[in-house]
This record gives C-alpha cells, sequence and structure tokens, in this order.
C-alpha cells in the first residue's frame, strides 16, 4: 500500500501562522499611527508656511496689505485657507499676520505640535517679511 503525499498546511500550522501574524500587526499599529499623526502635522506647517509666503507675493505684487488671520480651525487669507486637523495642536503668538506692499510684516511664531509634544515645528515671521520654518 502506497500513500500519496498531498501538499498543503495543516490546520495547526496555518492557526500558528495567523497568530504570529497578529503578533507583528499589533505591534506595527501604533507605529502606523504616529507616522500618520506626524505626517499631519508636518504637512499643515508646509501649508501655513506656503501661505505666509503667498500672501507676502501677493502684497508686494498688488501692492496691498494682506492679511492672515486665525479663525476657530483655519487660517485664511482671501480665497486660500489651511485647515488645522483636530490631532494638531496649535499656538499663535498673534491671531493676525499683516503683510505689507513693501515685503515687512506683522512679527509673529507659530508653534505646531502633535499630541504627545515629540514632534513640532515654528514657522516665525520676522518685521523685514522673512518667513522661516524650523522644527523645535
Amino acid at each position: 500500500m502506497s500513500r500519496k503525499h498531498t501538499a498543503g498546511f495543516t490546520l495547526i500550522e496555518l492557526m500558528i501562522t495567523l497568530v504570529i501574524l497578529a503578533i507583528f500587526i499589533s505591534i506595527a499599529i501604533p507605529s502606523f499611527s504616529r507616522l500618520i499623526e506626524n505626517n499631519r502635522v508636518t504637512a499643515t506647517t508646509n501649508e501655513f508656511h506656503a501661505l505666509l509666503l503667498s500672501a507676502r507675493s501677493d502684497a508686494v505684487t498688488k501692492r496691498t496689505s494682506i492679511t492672515v488671520t486665525q479663525g476657530s480651525d483655519a487660517w485664511s487669507s482671501g480665497d486660500r485657507s489651511v485647515e488645522i486637523p483636530a490631532s494638531v495642536t496649535v499656538t499663535p503668538s498673534v491671531t493676525s499676520i499683516v503683510f505689507n506692499p513693501n515685503g515687512t510684516a506683522t512679527v509673529s511664531s507659530t508653534v505646531f505640535k502633535n499630541s504627545d509634544d515629540s514632534l513640532s515645528f515654528t514657522v516665525a515671521t520676522q518685521a523685514a517679511g522673512f518667513i522661516r520654518k524650523t522644527q523645535d
């Protein structure tokens, strides 16, 4: 009597594989959550920085004062705005930033942080109109 050898997995092998996979996933999920949150902080900071650069450019080009104002969950200037996600904490030094036709601006410092303060960016405007973004 010859016995046929069939290829495949036993139920026990499959269950062990699924348990190991579940352990790896449970370890990886918190890392992905932090990565996503950090990306939100970085993206929001970059969008805010771009909004300020655009407002300064418009002020000089159009020879008029342009104001960037803080709302309840967004910063805006004219038809442009930057939505602030709930997971991002924003601490501004002023509630509005004015860019003048000669390129000068309101002195300000706006800090963007994630929920556990492990990642922080500061966007600062100087009186001469320079806009600087730094990671703290």
